[in-house]
C-alpha cells in the first residue's frame, strides 16, 4: 500500500515547503491586518470658531475721587503697539489728529467687540470699535493727541476699574 502523504516525495521537503508557504502567507496577513488599523483612523477636524459666549458682566466699581487715583508718575508699565487702523463698519468717530488710543479689548470677532462696547457704554465710557489691517477689532475707550495724557487715562481706568487692568495703548502708525 502506498503512503498517501508524500508519495514519491521526501517528507522533510514537503513539511518545510508547507511551513514556508504558511509563514509567507501569515506575514502577508499580519501586514494587511496592521495596515488596516493604521489606515482606518478617522481624522479629527477642529470645529469652526464661534463667537465667545456672552460673559457675565460684574457691575462697575464706584469711581474713586481724583485724590485717591495713583499719580501719573508712578503708573505701572503700559503695553503699547503701533499699527494702522480705521473705524469698524458702522462706527462713527471723530478722533481728528489724535494718535494715542486707550484700548480696553481686542477681538477677532466683531460681535464680541460690540458686546464689550455695549458694556462700556453702560459704564459711562464712549467707546469706538477700530479695525486694524489684520482684521482685529480694537475697542477704544478714549483717544488723545498727547501720549502722557493717554497714559494718565490708562492709570485712571486701572485704578477705578480693576477688571480692565489689561488695558493698553494703541499708537496710530503714520
Amino acid at each position: 500500500m502506498r503512503n498517501e502523504i508524500g508519495v514519491g516525495r521526501n517528507p522533510v521537503n514537503s513539511i518545510s515547503t508547507l511551513i514556508t508557504y504558511i509563514m509567507k502567507n501569515l506575514n502577508l496577513l499580519l501586514l494587511l491586518f496592521a495596515v488596516s488599523f493604521v489606515a482606518c483612523k478617522t481624522q479629527k477636524i477642529p470645529p469652526k470658531p464661534q463667537p465667545v459666549a456672552q460673559e457675565t458682566v460684574t457691575p462697575a466699581t464706584p469711581a474713586k475721587p481724583a485724590a485717591l487715583a495713583k499719580p501719573a508718575g508712578k503708573t505701572a508699565s503700559v503695553s503699547s503697539k503701533e499699527e494702522r487702523f480705521t473705524t469698524a463698519q458702522g462706527e462713527t468717530a471723530d478722533y481728528g489728529s489724535n494718535r494715542f488710543f486707550v484700548i480696553l479689548g481686542s477681538f477677532s470677532v466683531l460681535e464680541n467687540a460690540q458686546r464689550l462696547k455695549t458694556t462700556l457704554t453702560g459704564e459711562n465710557f464712549h467707546p469706538v470699535i477700530l479695525k486694524n489691517e489684520s482684521g482685529m477689532y480694537r475697542v477704544c475707550g478714549n483717544s488723545y493727541s498727547d501720549e502722557n495724557e493717554a497714559r494718565a487715562r490708562i492709570a485712571e481706568v486701572r485704578a477705578n476699574f480693576p477688571k480692565y487692568s489689561d488695558i493698553w495703548l494703541l499708537i496710530k502708525k503714520q
